[in-house]
C-alpha cells in the first residue's frame, strides 16, 4: 500500500484553496464540546454538528458537515488517545463554517492511497473533494485537524447577526 505523506511546520494550514499563512481566521459565533474517547462520540458529533447548523440555519451544508465531522472525530479515535474537542464556528472574514478536531496526537494526518477493498484510508480524500479548504496544525497538547465550508454570503451574514451559538 503506497502513502502520500505531507509535512507540516507548525502554524502552517495544508490546504486545497489558498489561504496566506498567518494567524488563524477570526471566528464568531462559536461552540465547542469535549467528546470522550470512545465510540459512541461519532454519532454525538455529528448530531451536534447537525443541531448546530440548524441553530445557524446553515442546512444545505448539513449533509457534507455531518459526513467530514464524522471522518475526522473517527480518525481522532484510531490515531489518538484522551479526549477529543470538537469546535464550530463561523469566520466573518473567511466567510465560512469552520469545524476543527482537536485530540492529544501530534503526528499529522498522513494522504494514503486507499485500494478498492480497503476498509479505510478515504477521510482525508473526502475532505479534500467536500471542503473548500482544510488543514491540520500542531498544538501544546497534540493538534487541530480543521476544515471549512462555505455558505452562500447572505446565509453566512444571517447566522453571525442571528448570533445563534447553542443548539
Amino acid at each position: 500500500m503506497n502513502a502520500a505523506t505531507f509535512t507540516l511546520t507548525p502554524g502552517s494550514p495544508m490546504c486545497t484553496a489558498r489561504r496566506p499563512d498567518t494567524a488563524p481566521p477570526a471566528t464568531s459565533g462559536g461552540t465547542s464540546w469535549l467528546l470522550p474517547s470512545e465510540p459512541s462520540s461519532v454519532p454525538t458529533a455529528r448530531r451536534l454538528a447537525l443541531a448546530q447548523l440548524s441553530a445557524w440555519t446553515l442546512h444545505d451544508f448539513a449533509d457534507d458537515a455531518e459526513l467530514l465531522v464524522s471522518e475526522l472525530v473517527t480518525n481522532a479515535l484510531r490515531h489518538a488517545g484522551g479526549p477529543i474537542r470538537l469546535t464550530l464556528s463561523l469566520c466573518s472574514v473567511d466567510r465560512a463554517f469552520r469545524c476543527e478536531v482537536a485530540d492529544e496526537d501530534p503526528g499529522q494526518p498522513r494522504v494514503r492511497r486507499a485500494c478498492g477493498d480497503d476498509e479505510g484510508g478515504r477521510g482525508l480524500h473526502l475532505l479534500d473533494l467536500l471542503s473548500r479548504c482544510w488543514g491540520s496544525t500542531r498544538t501544546a497538547a497534540g493538534k487541530v485537524v480543521w476544515f471549512e465550508l462555505h455558505p452562500p454570503a447572505i446565509v453566512l451574514e444571517a447566522a453571525l447577526e442571528e448570533g445563534r451559538t447553542t443548539p
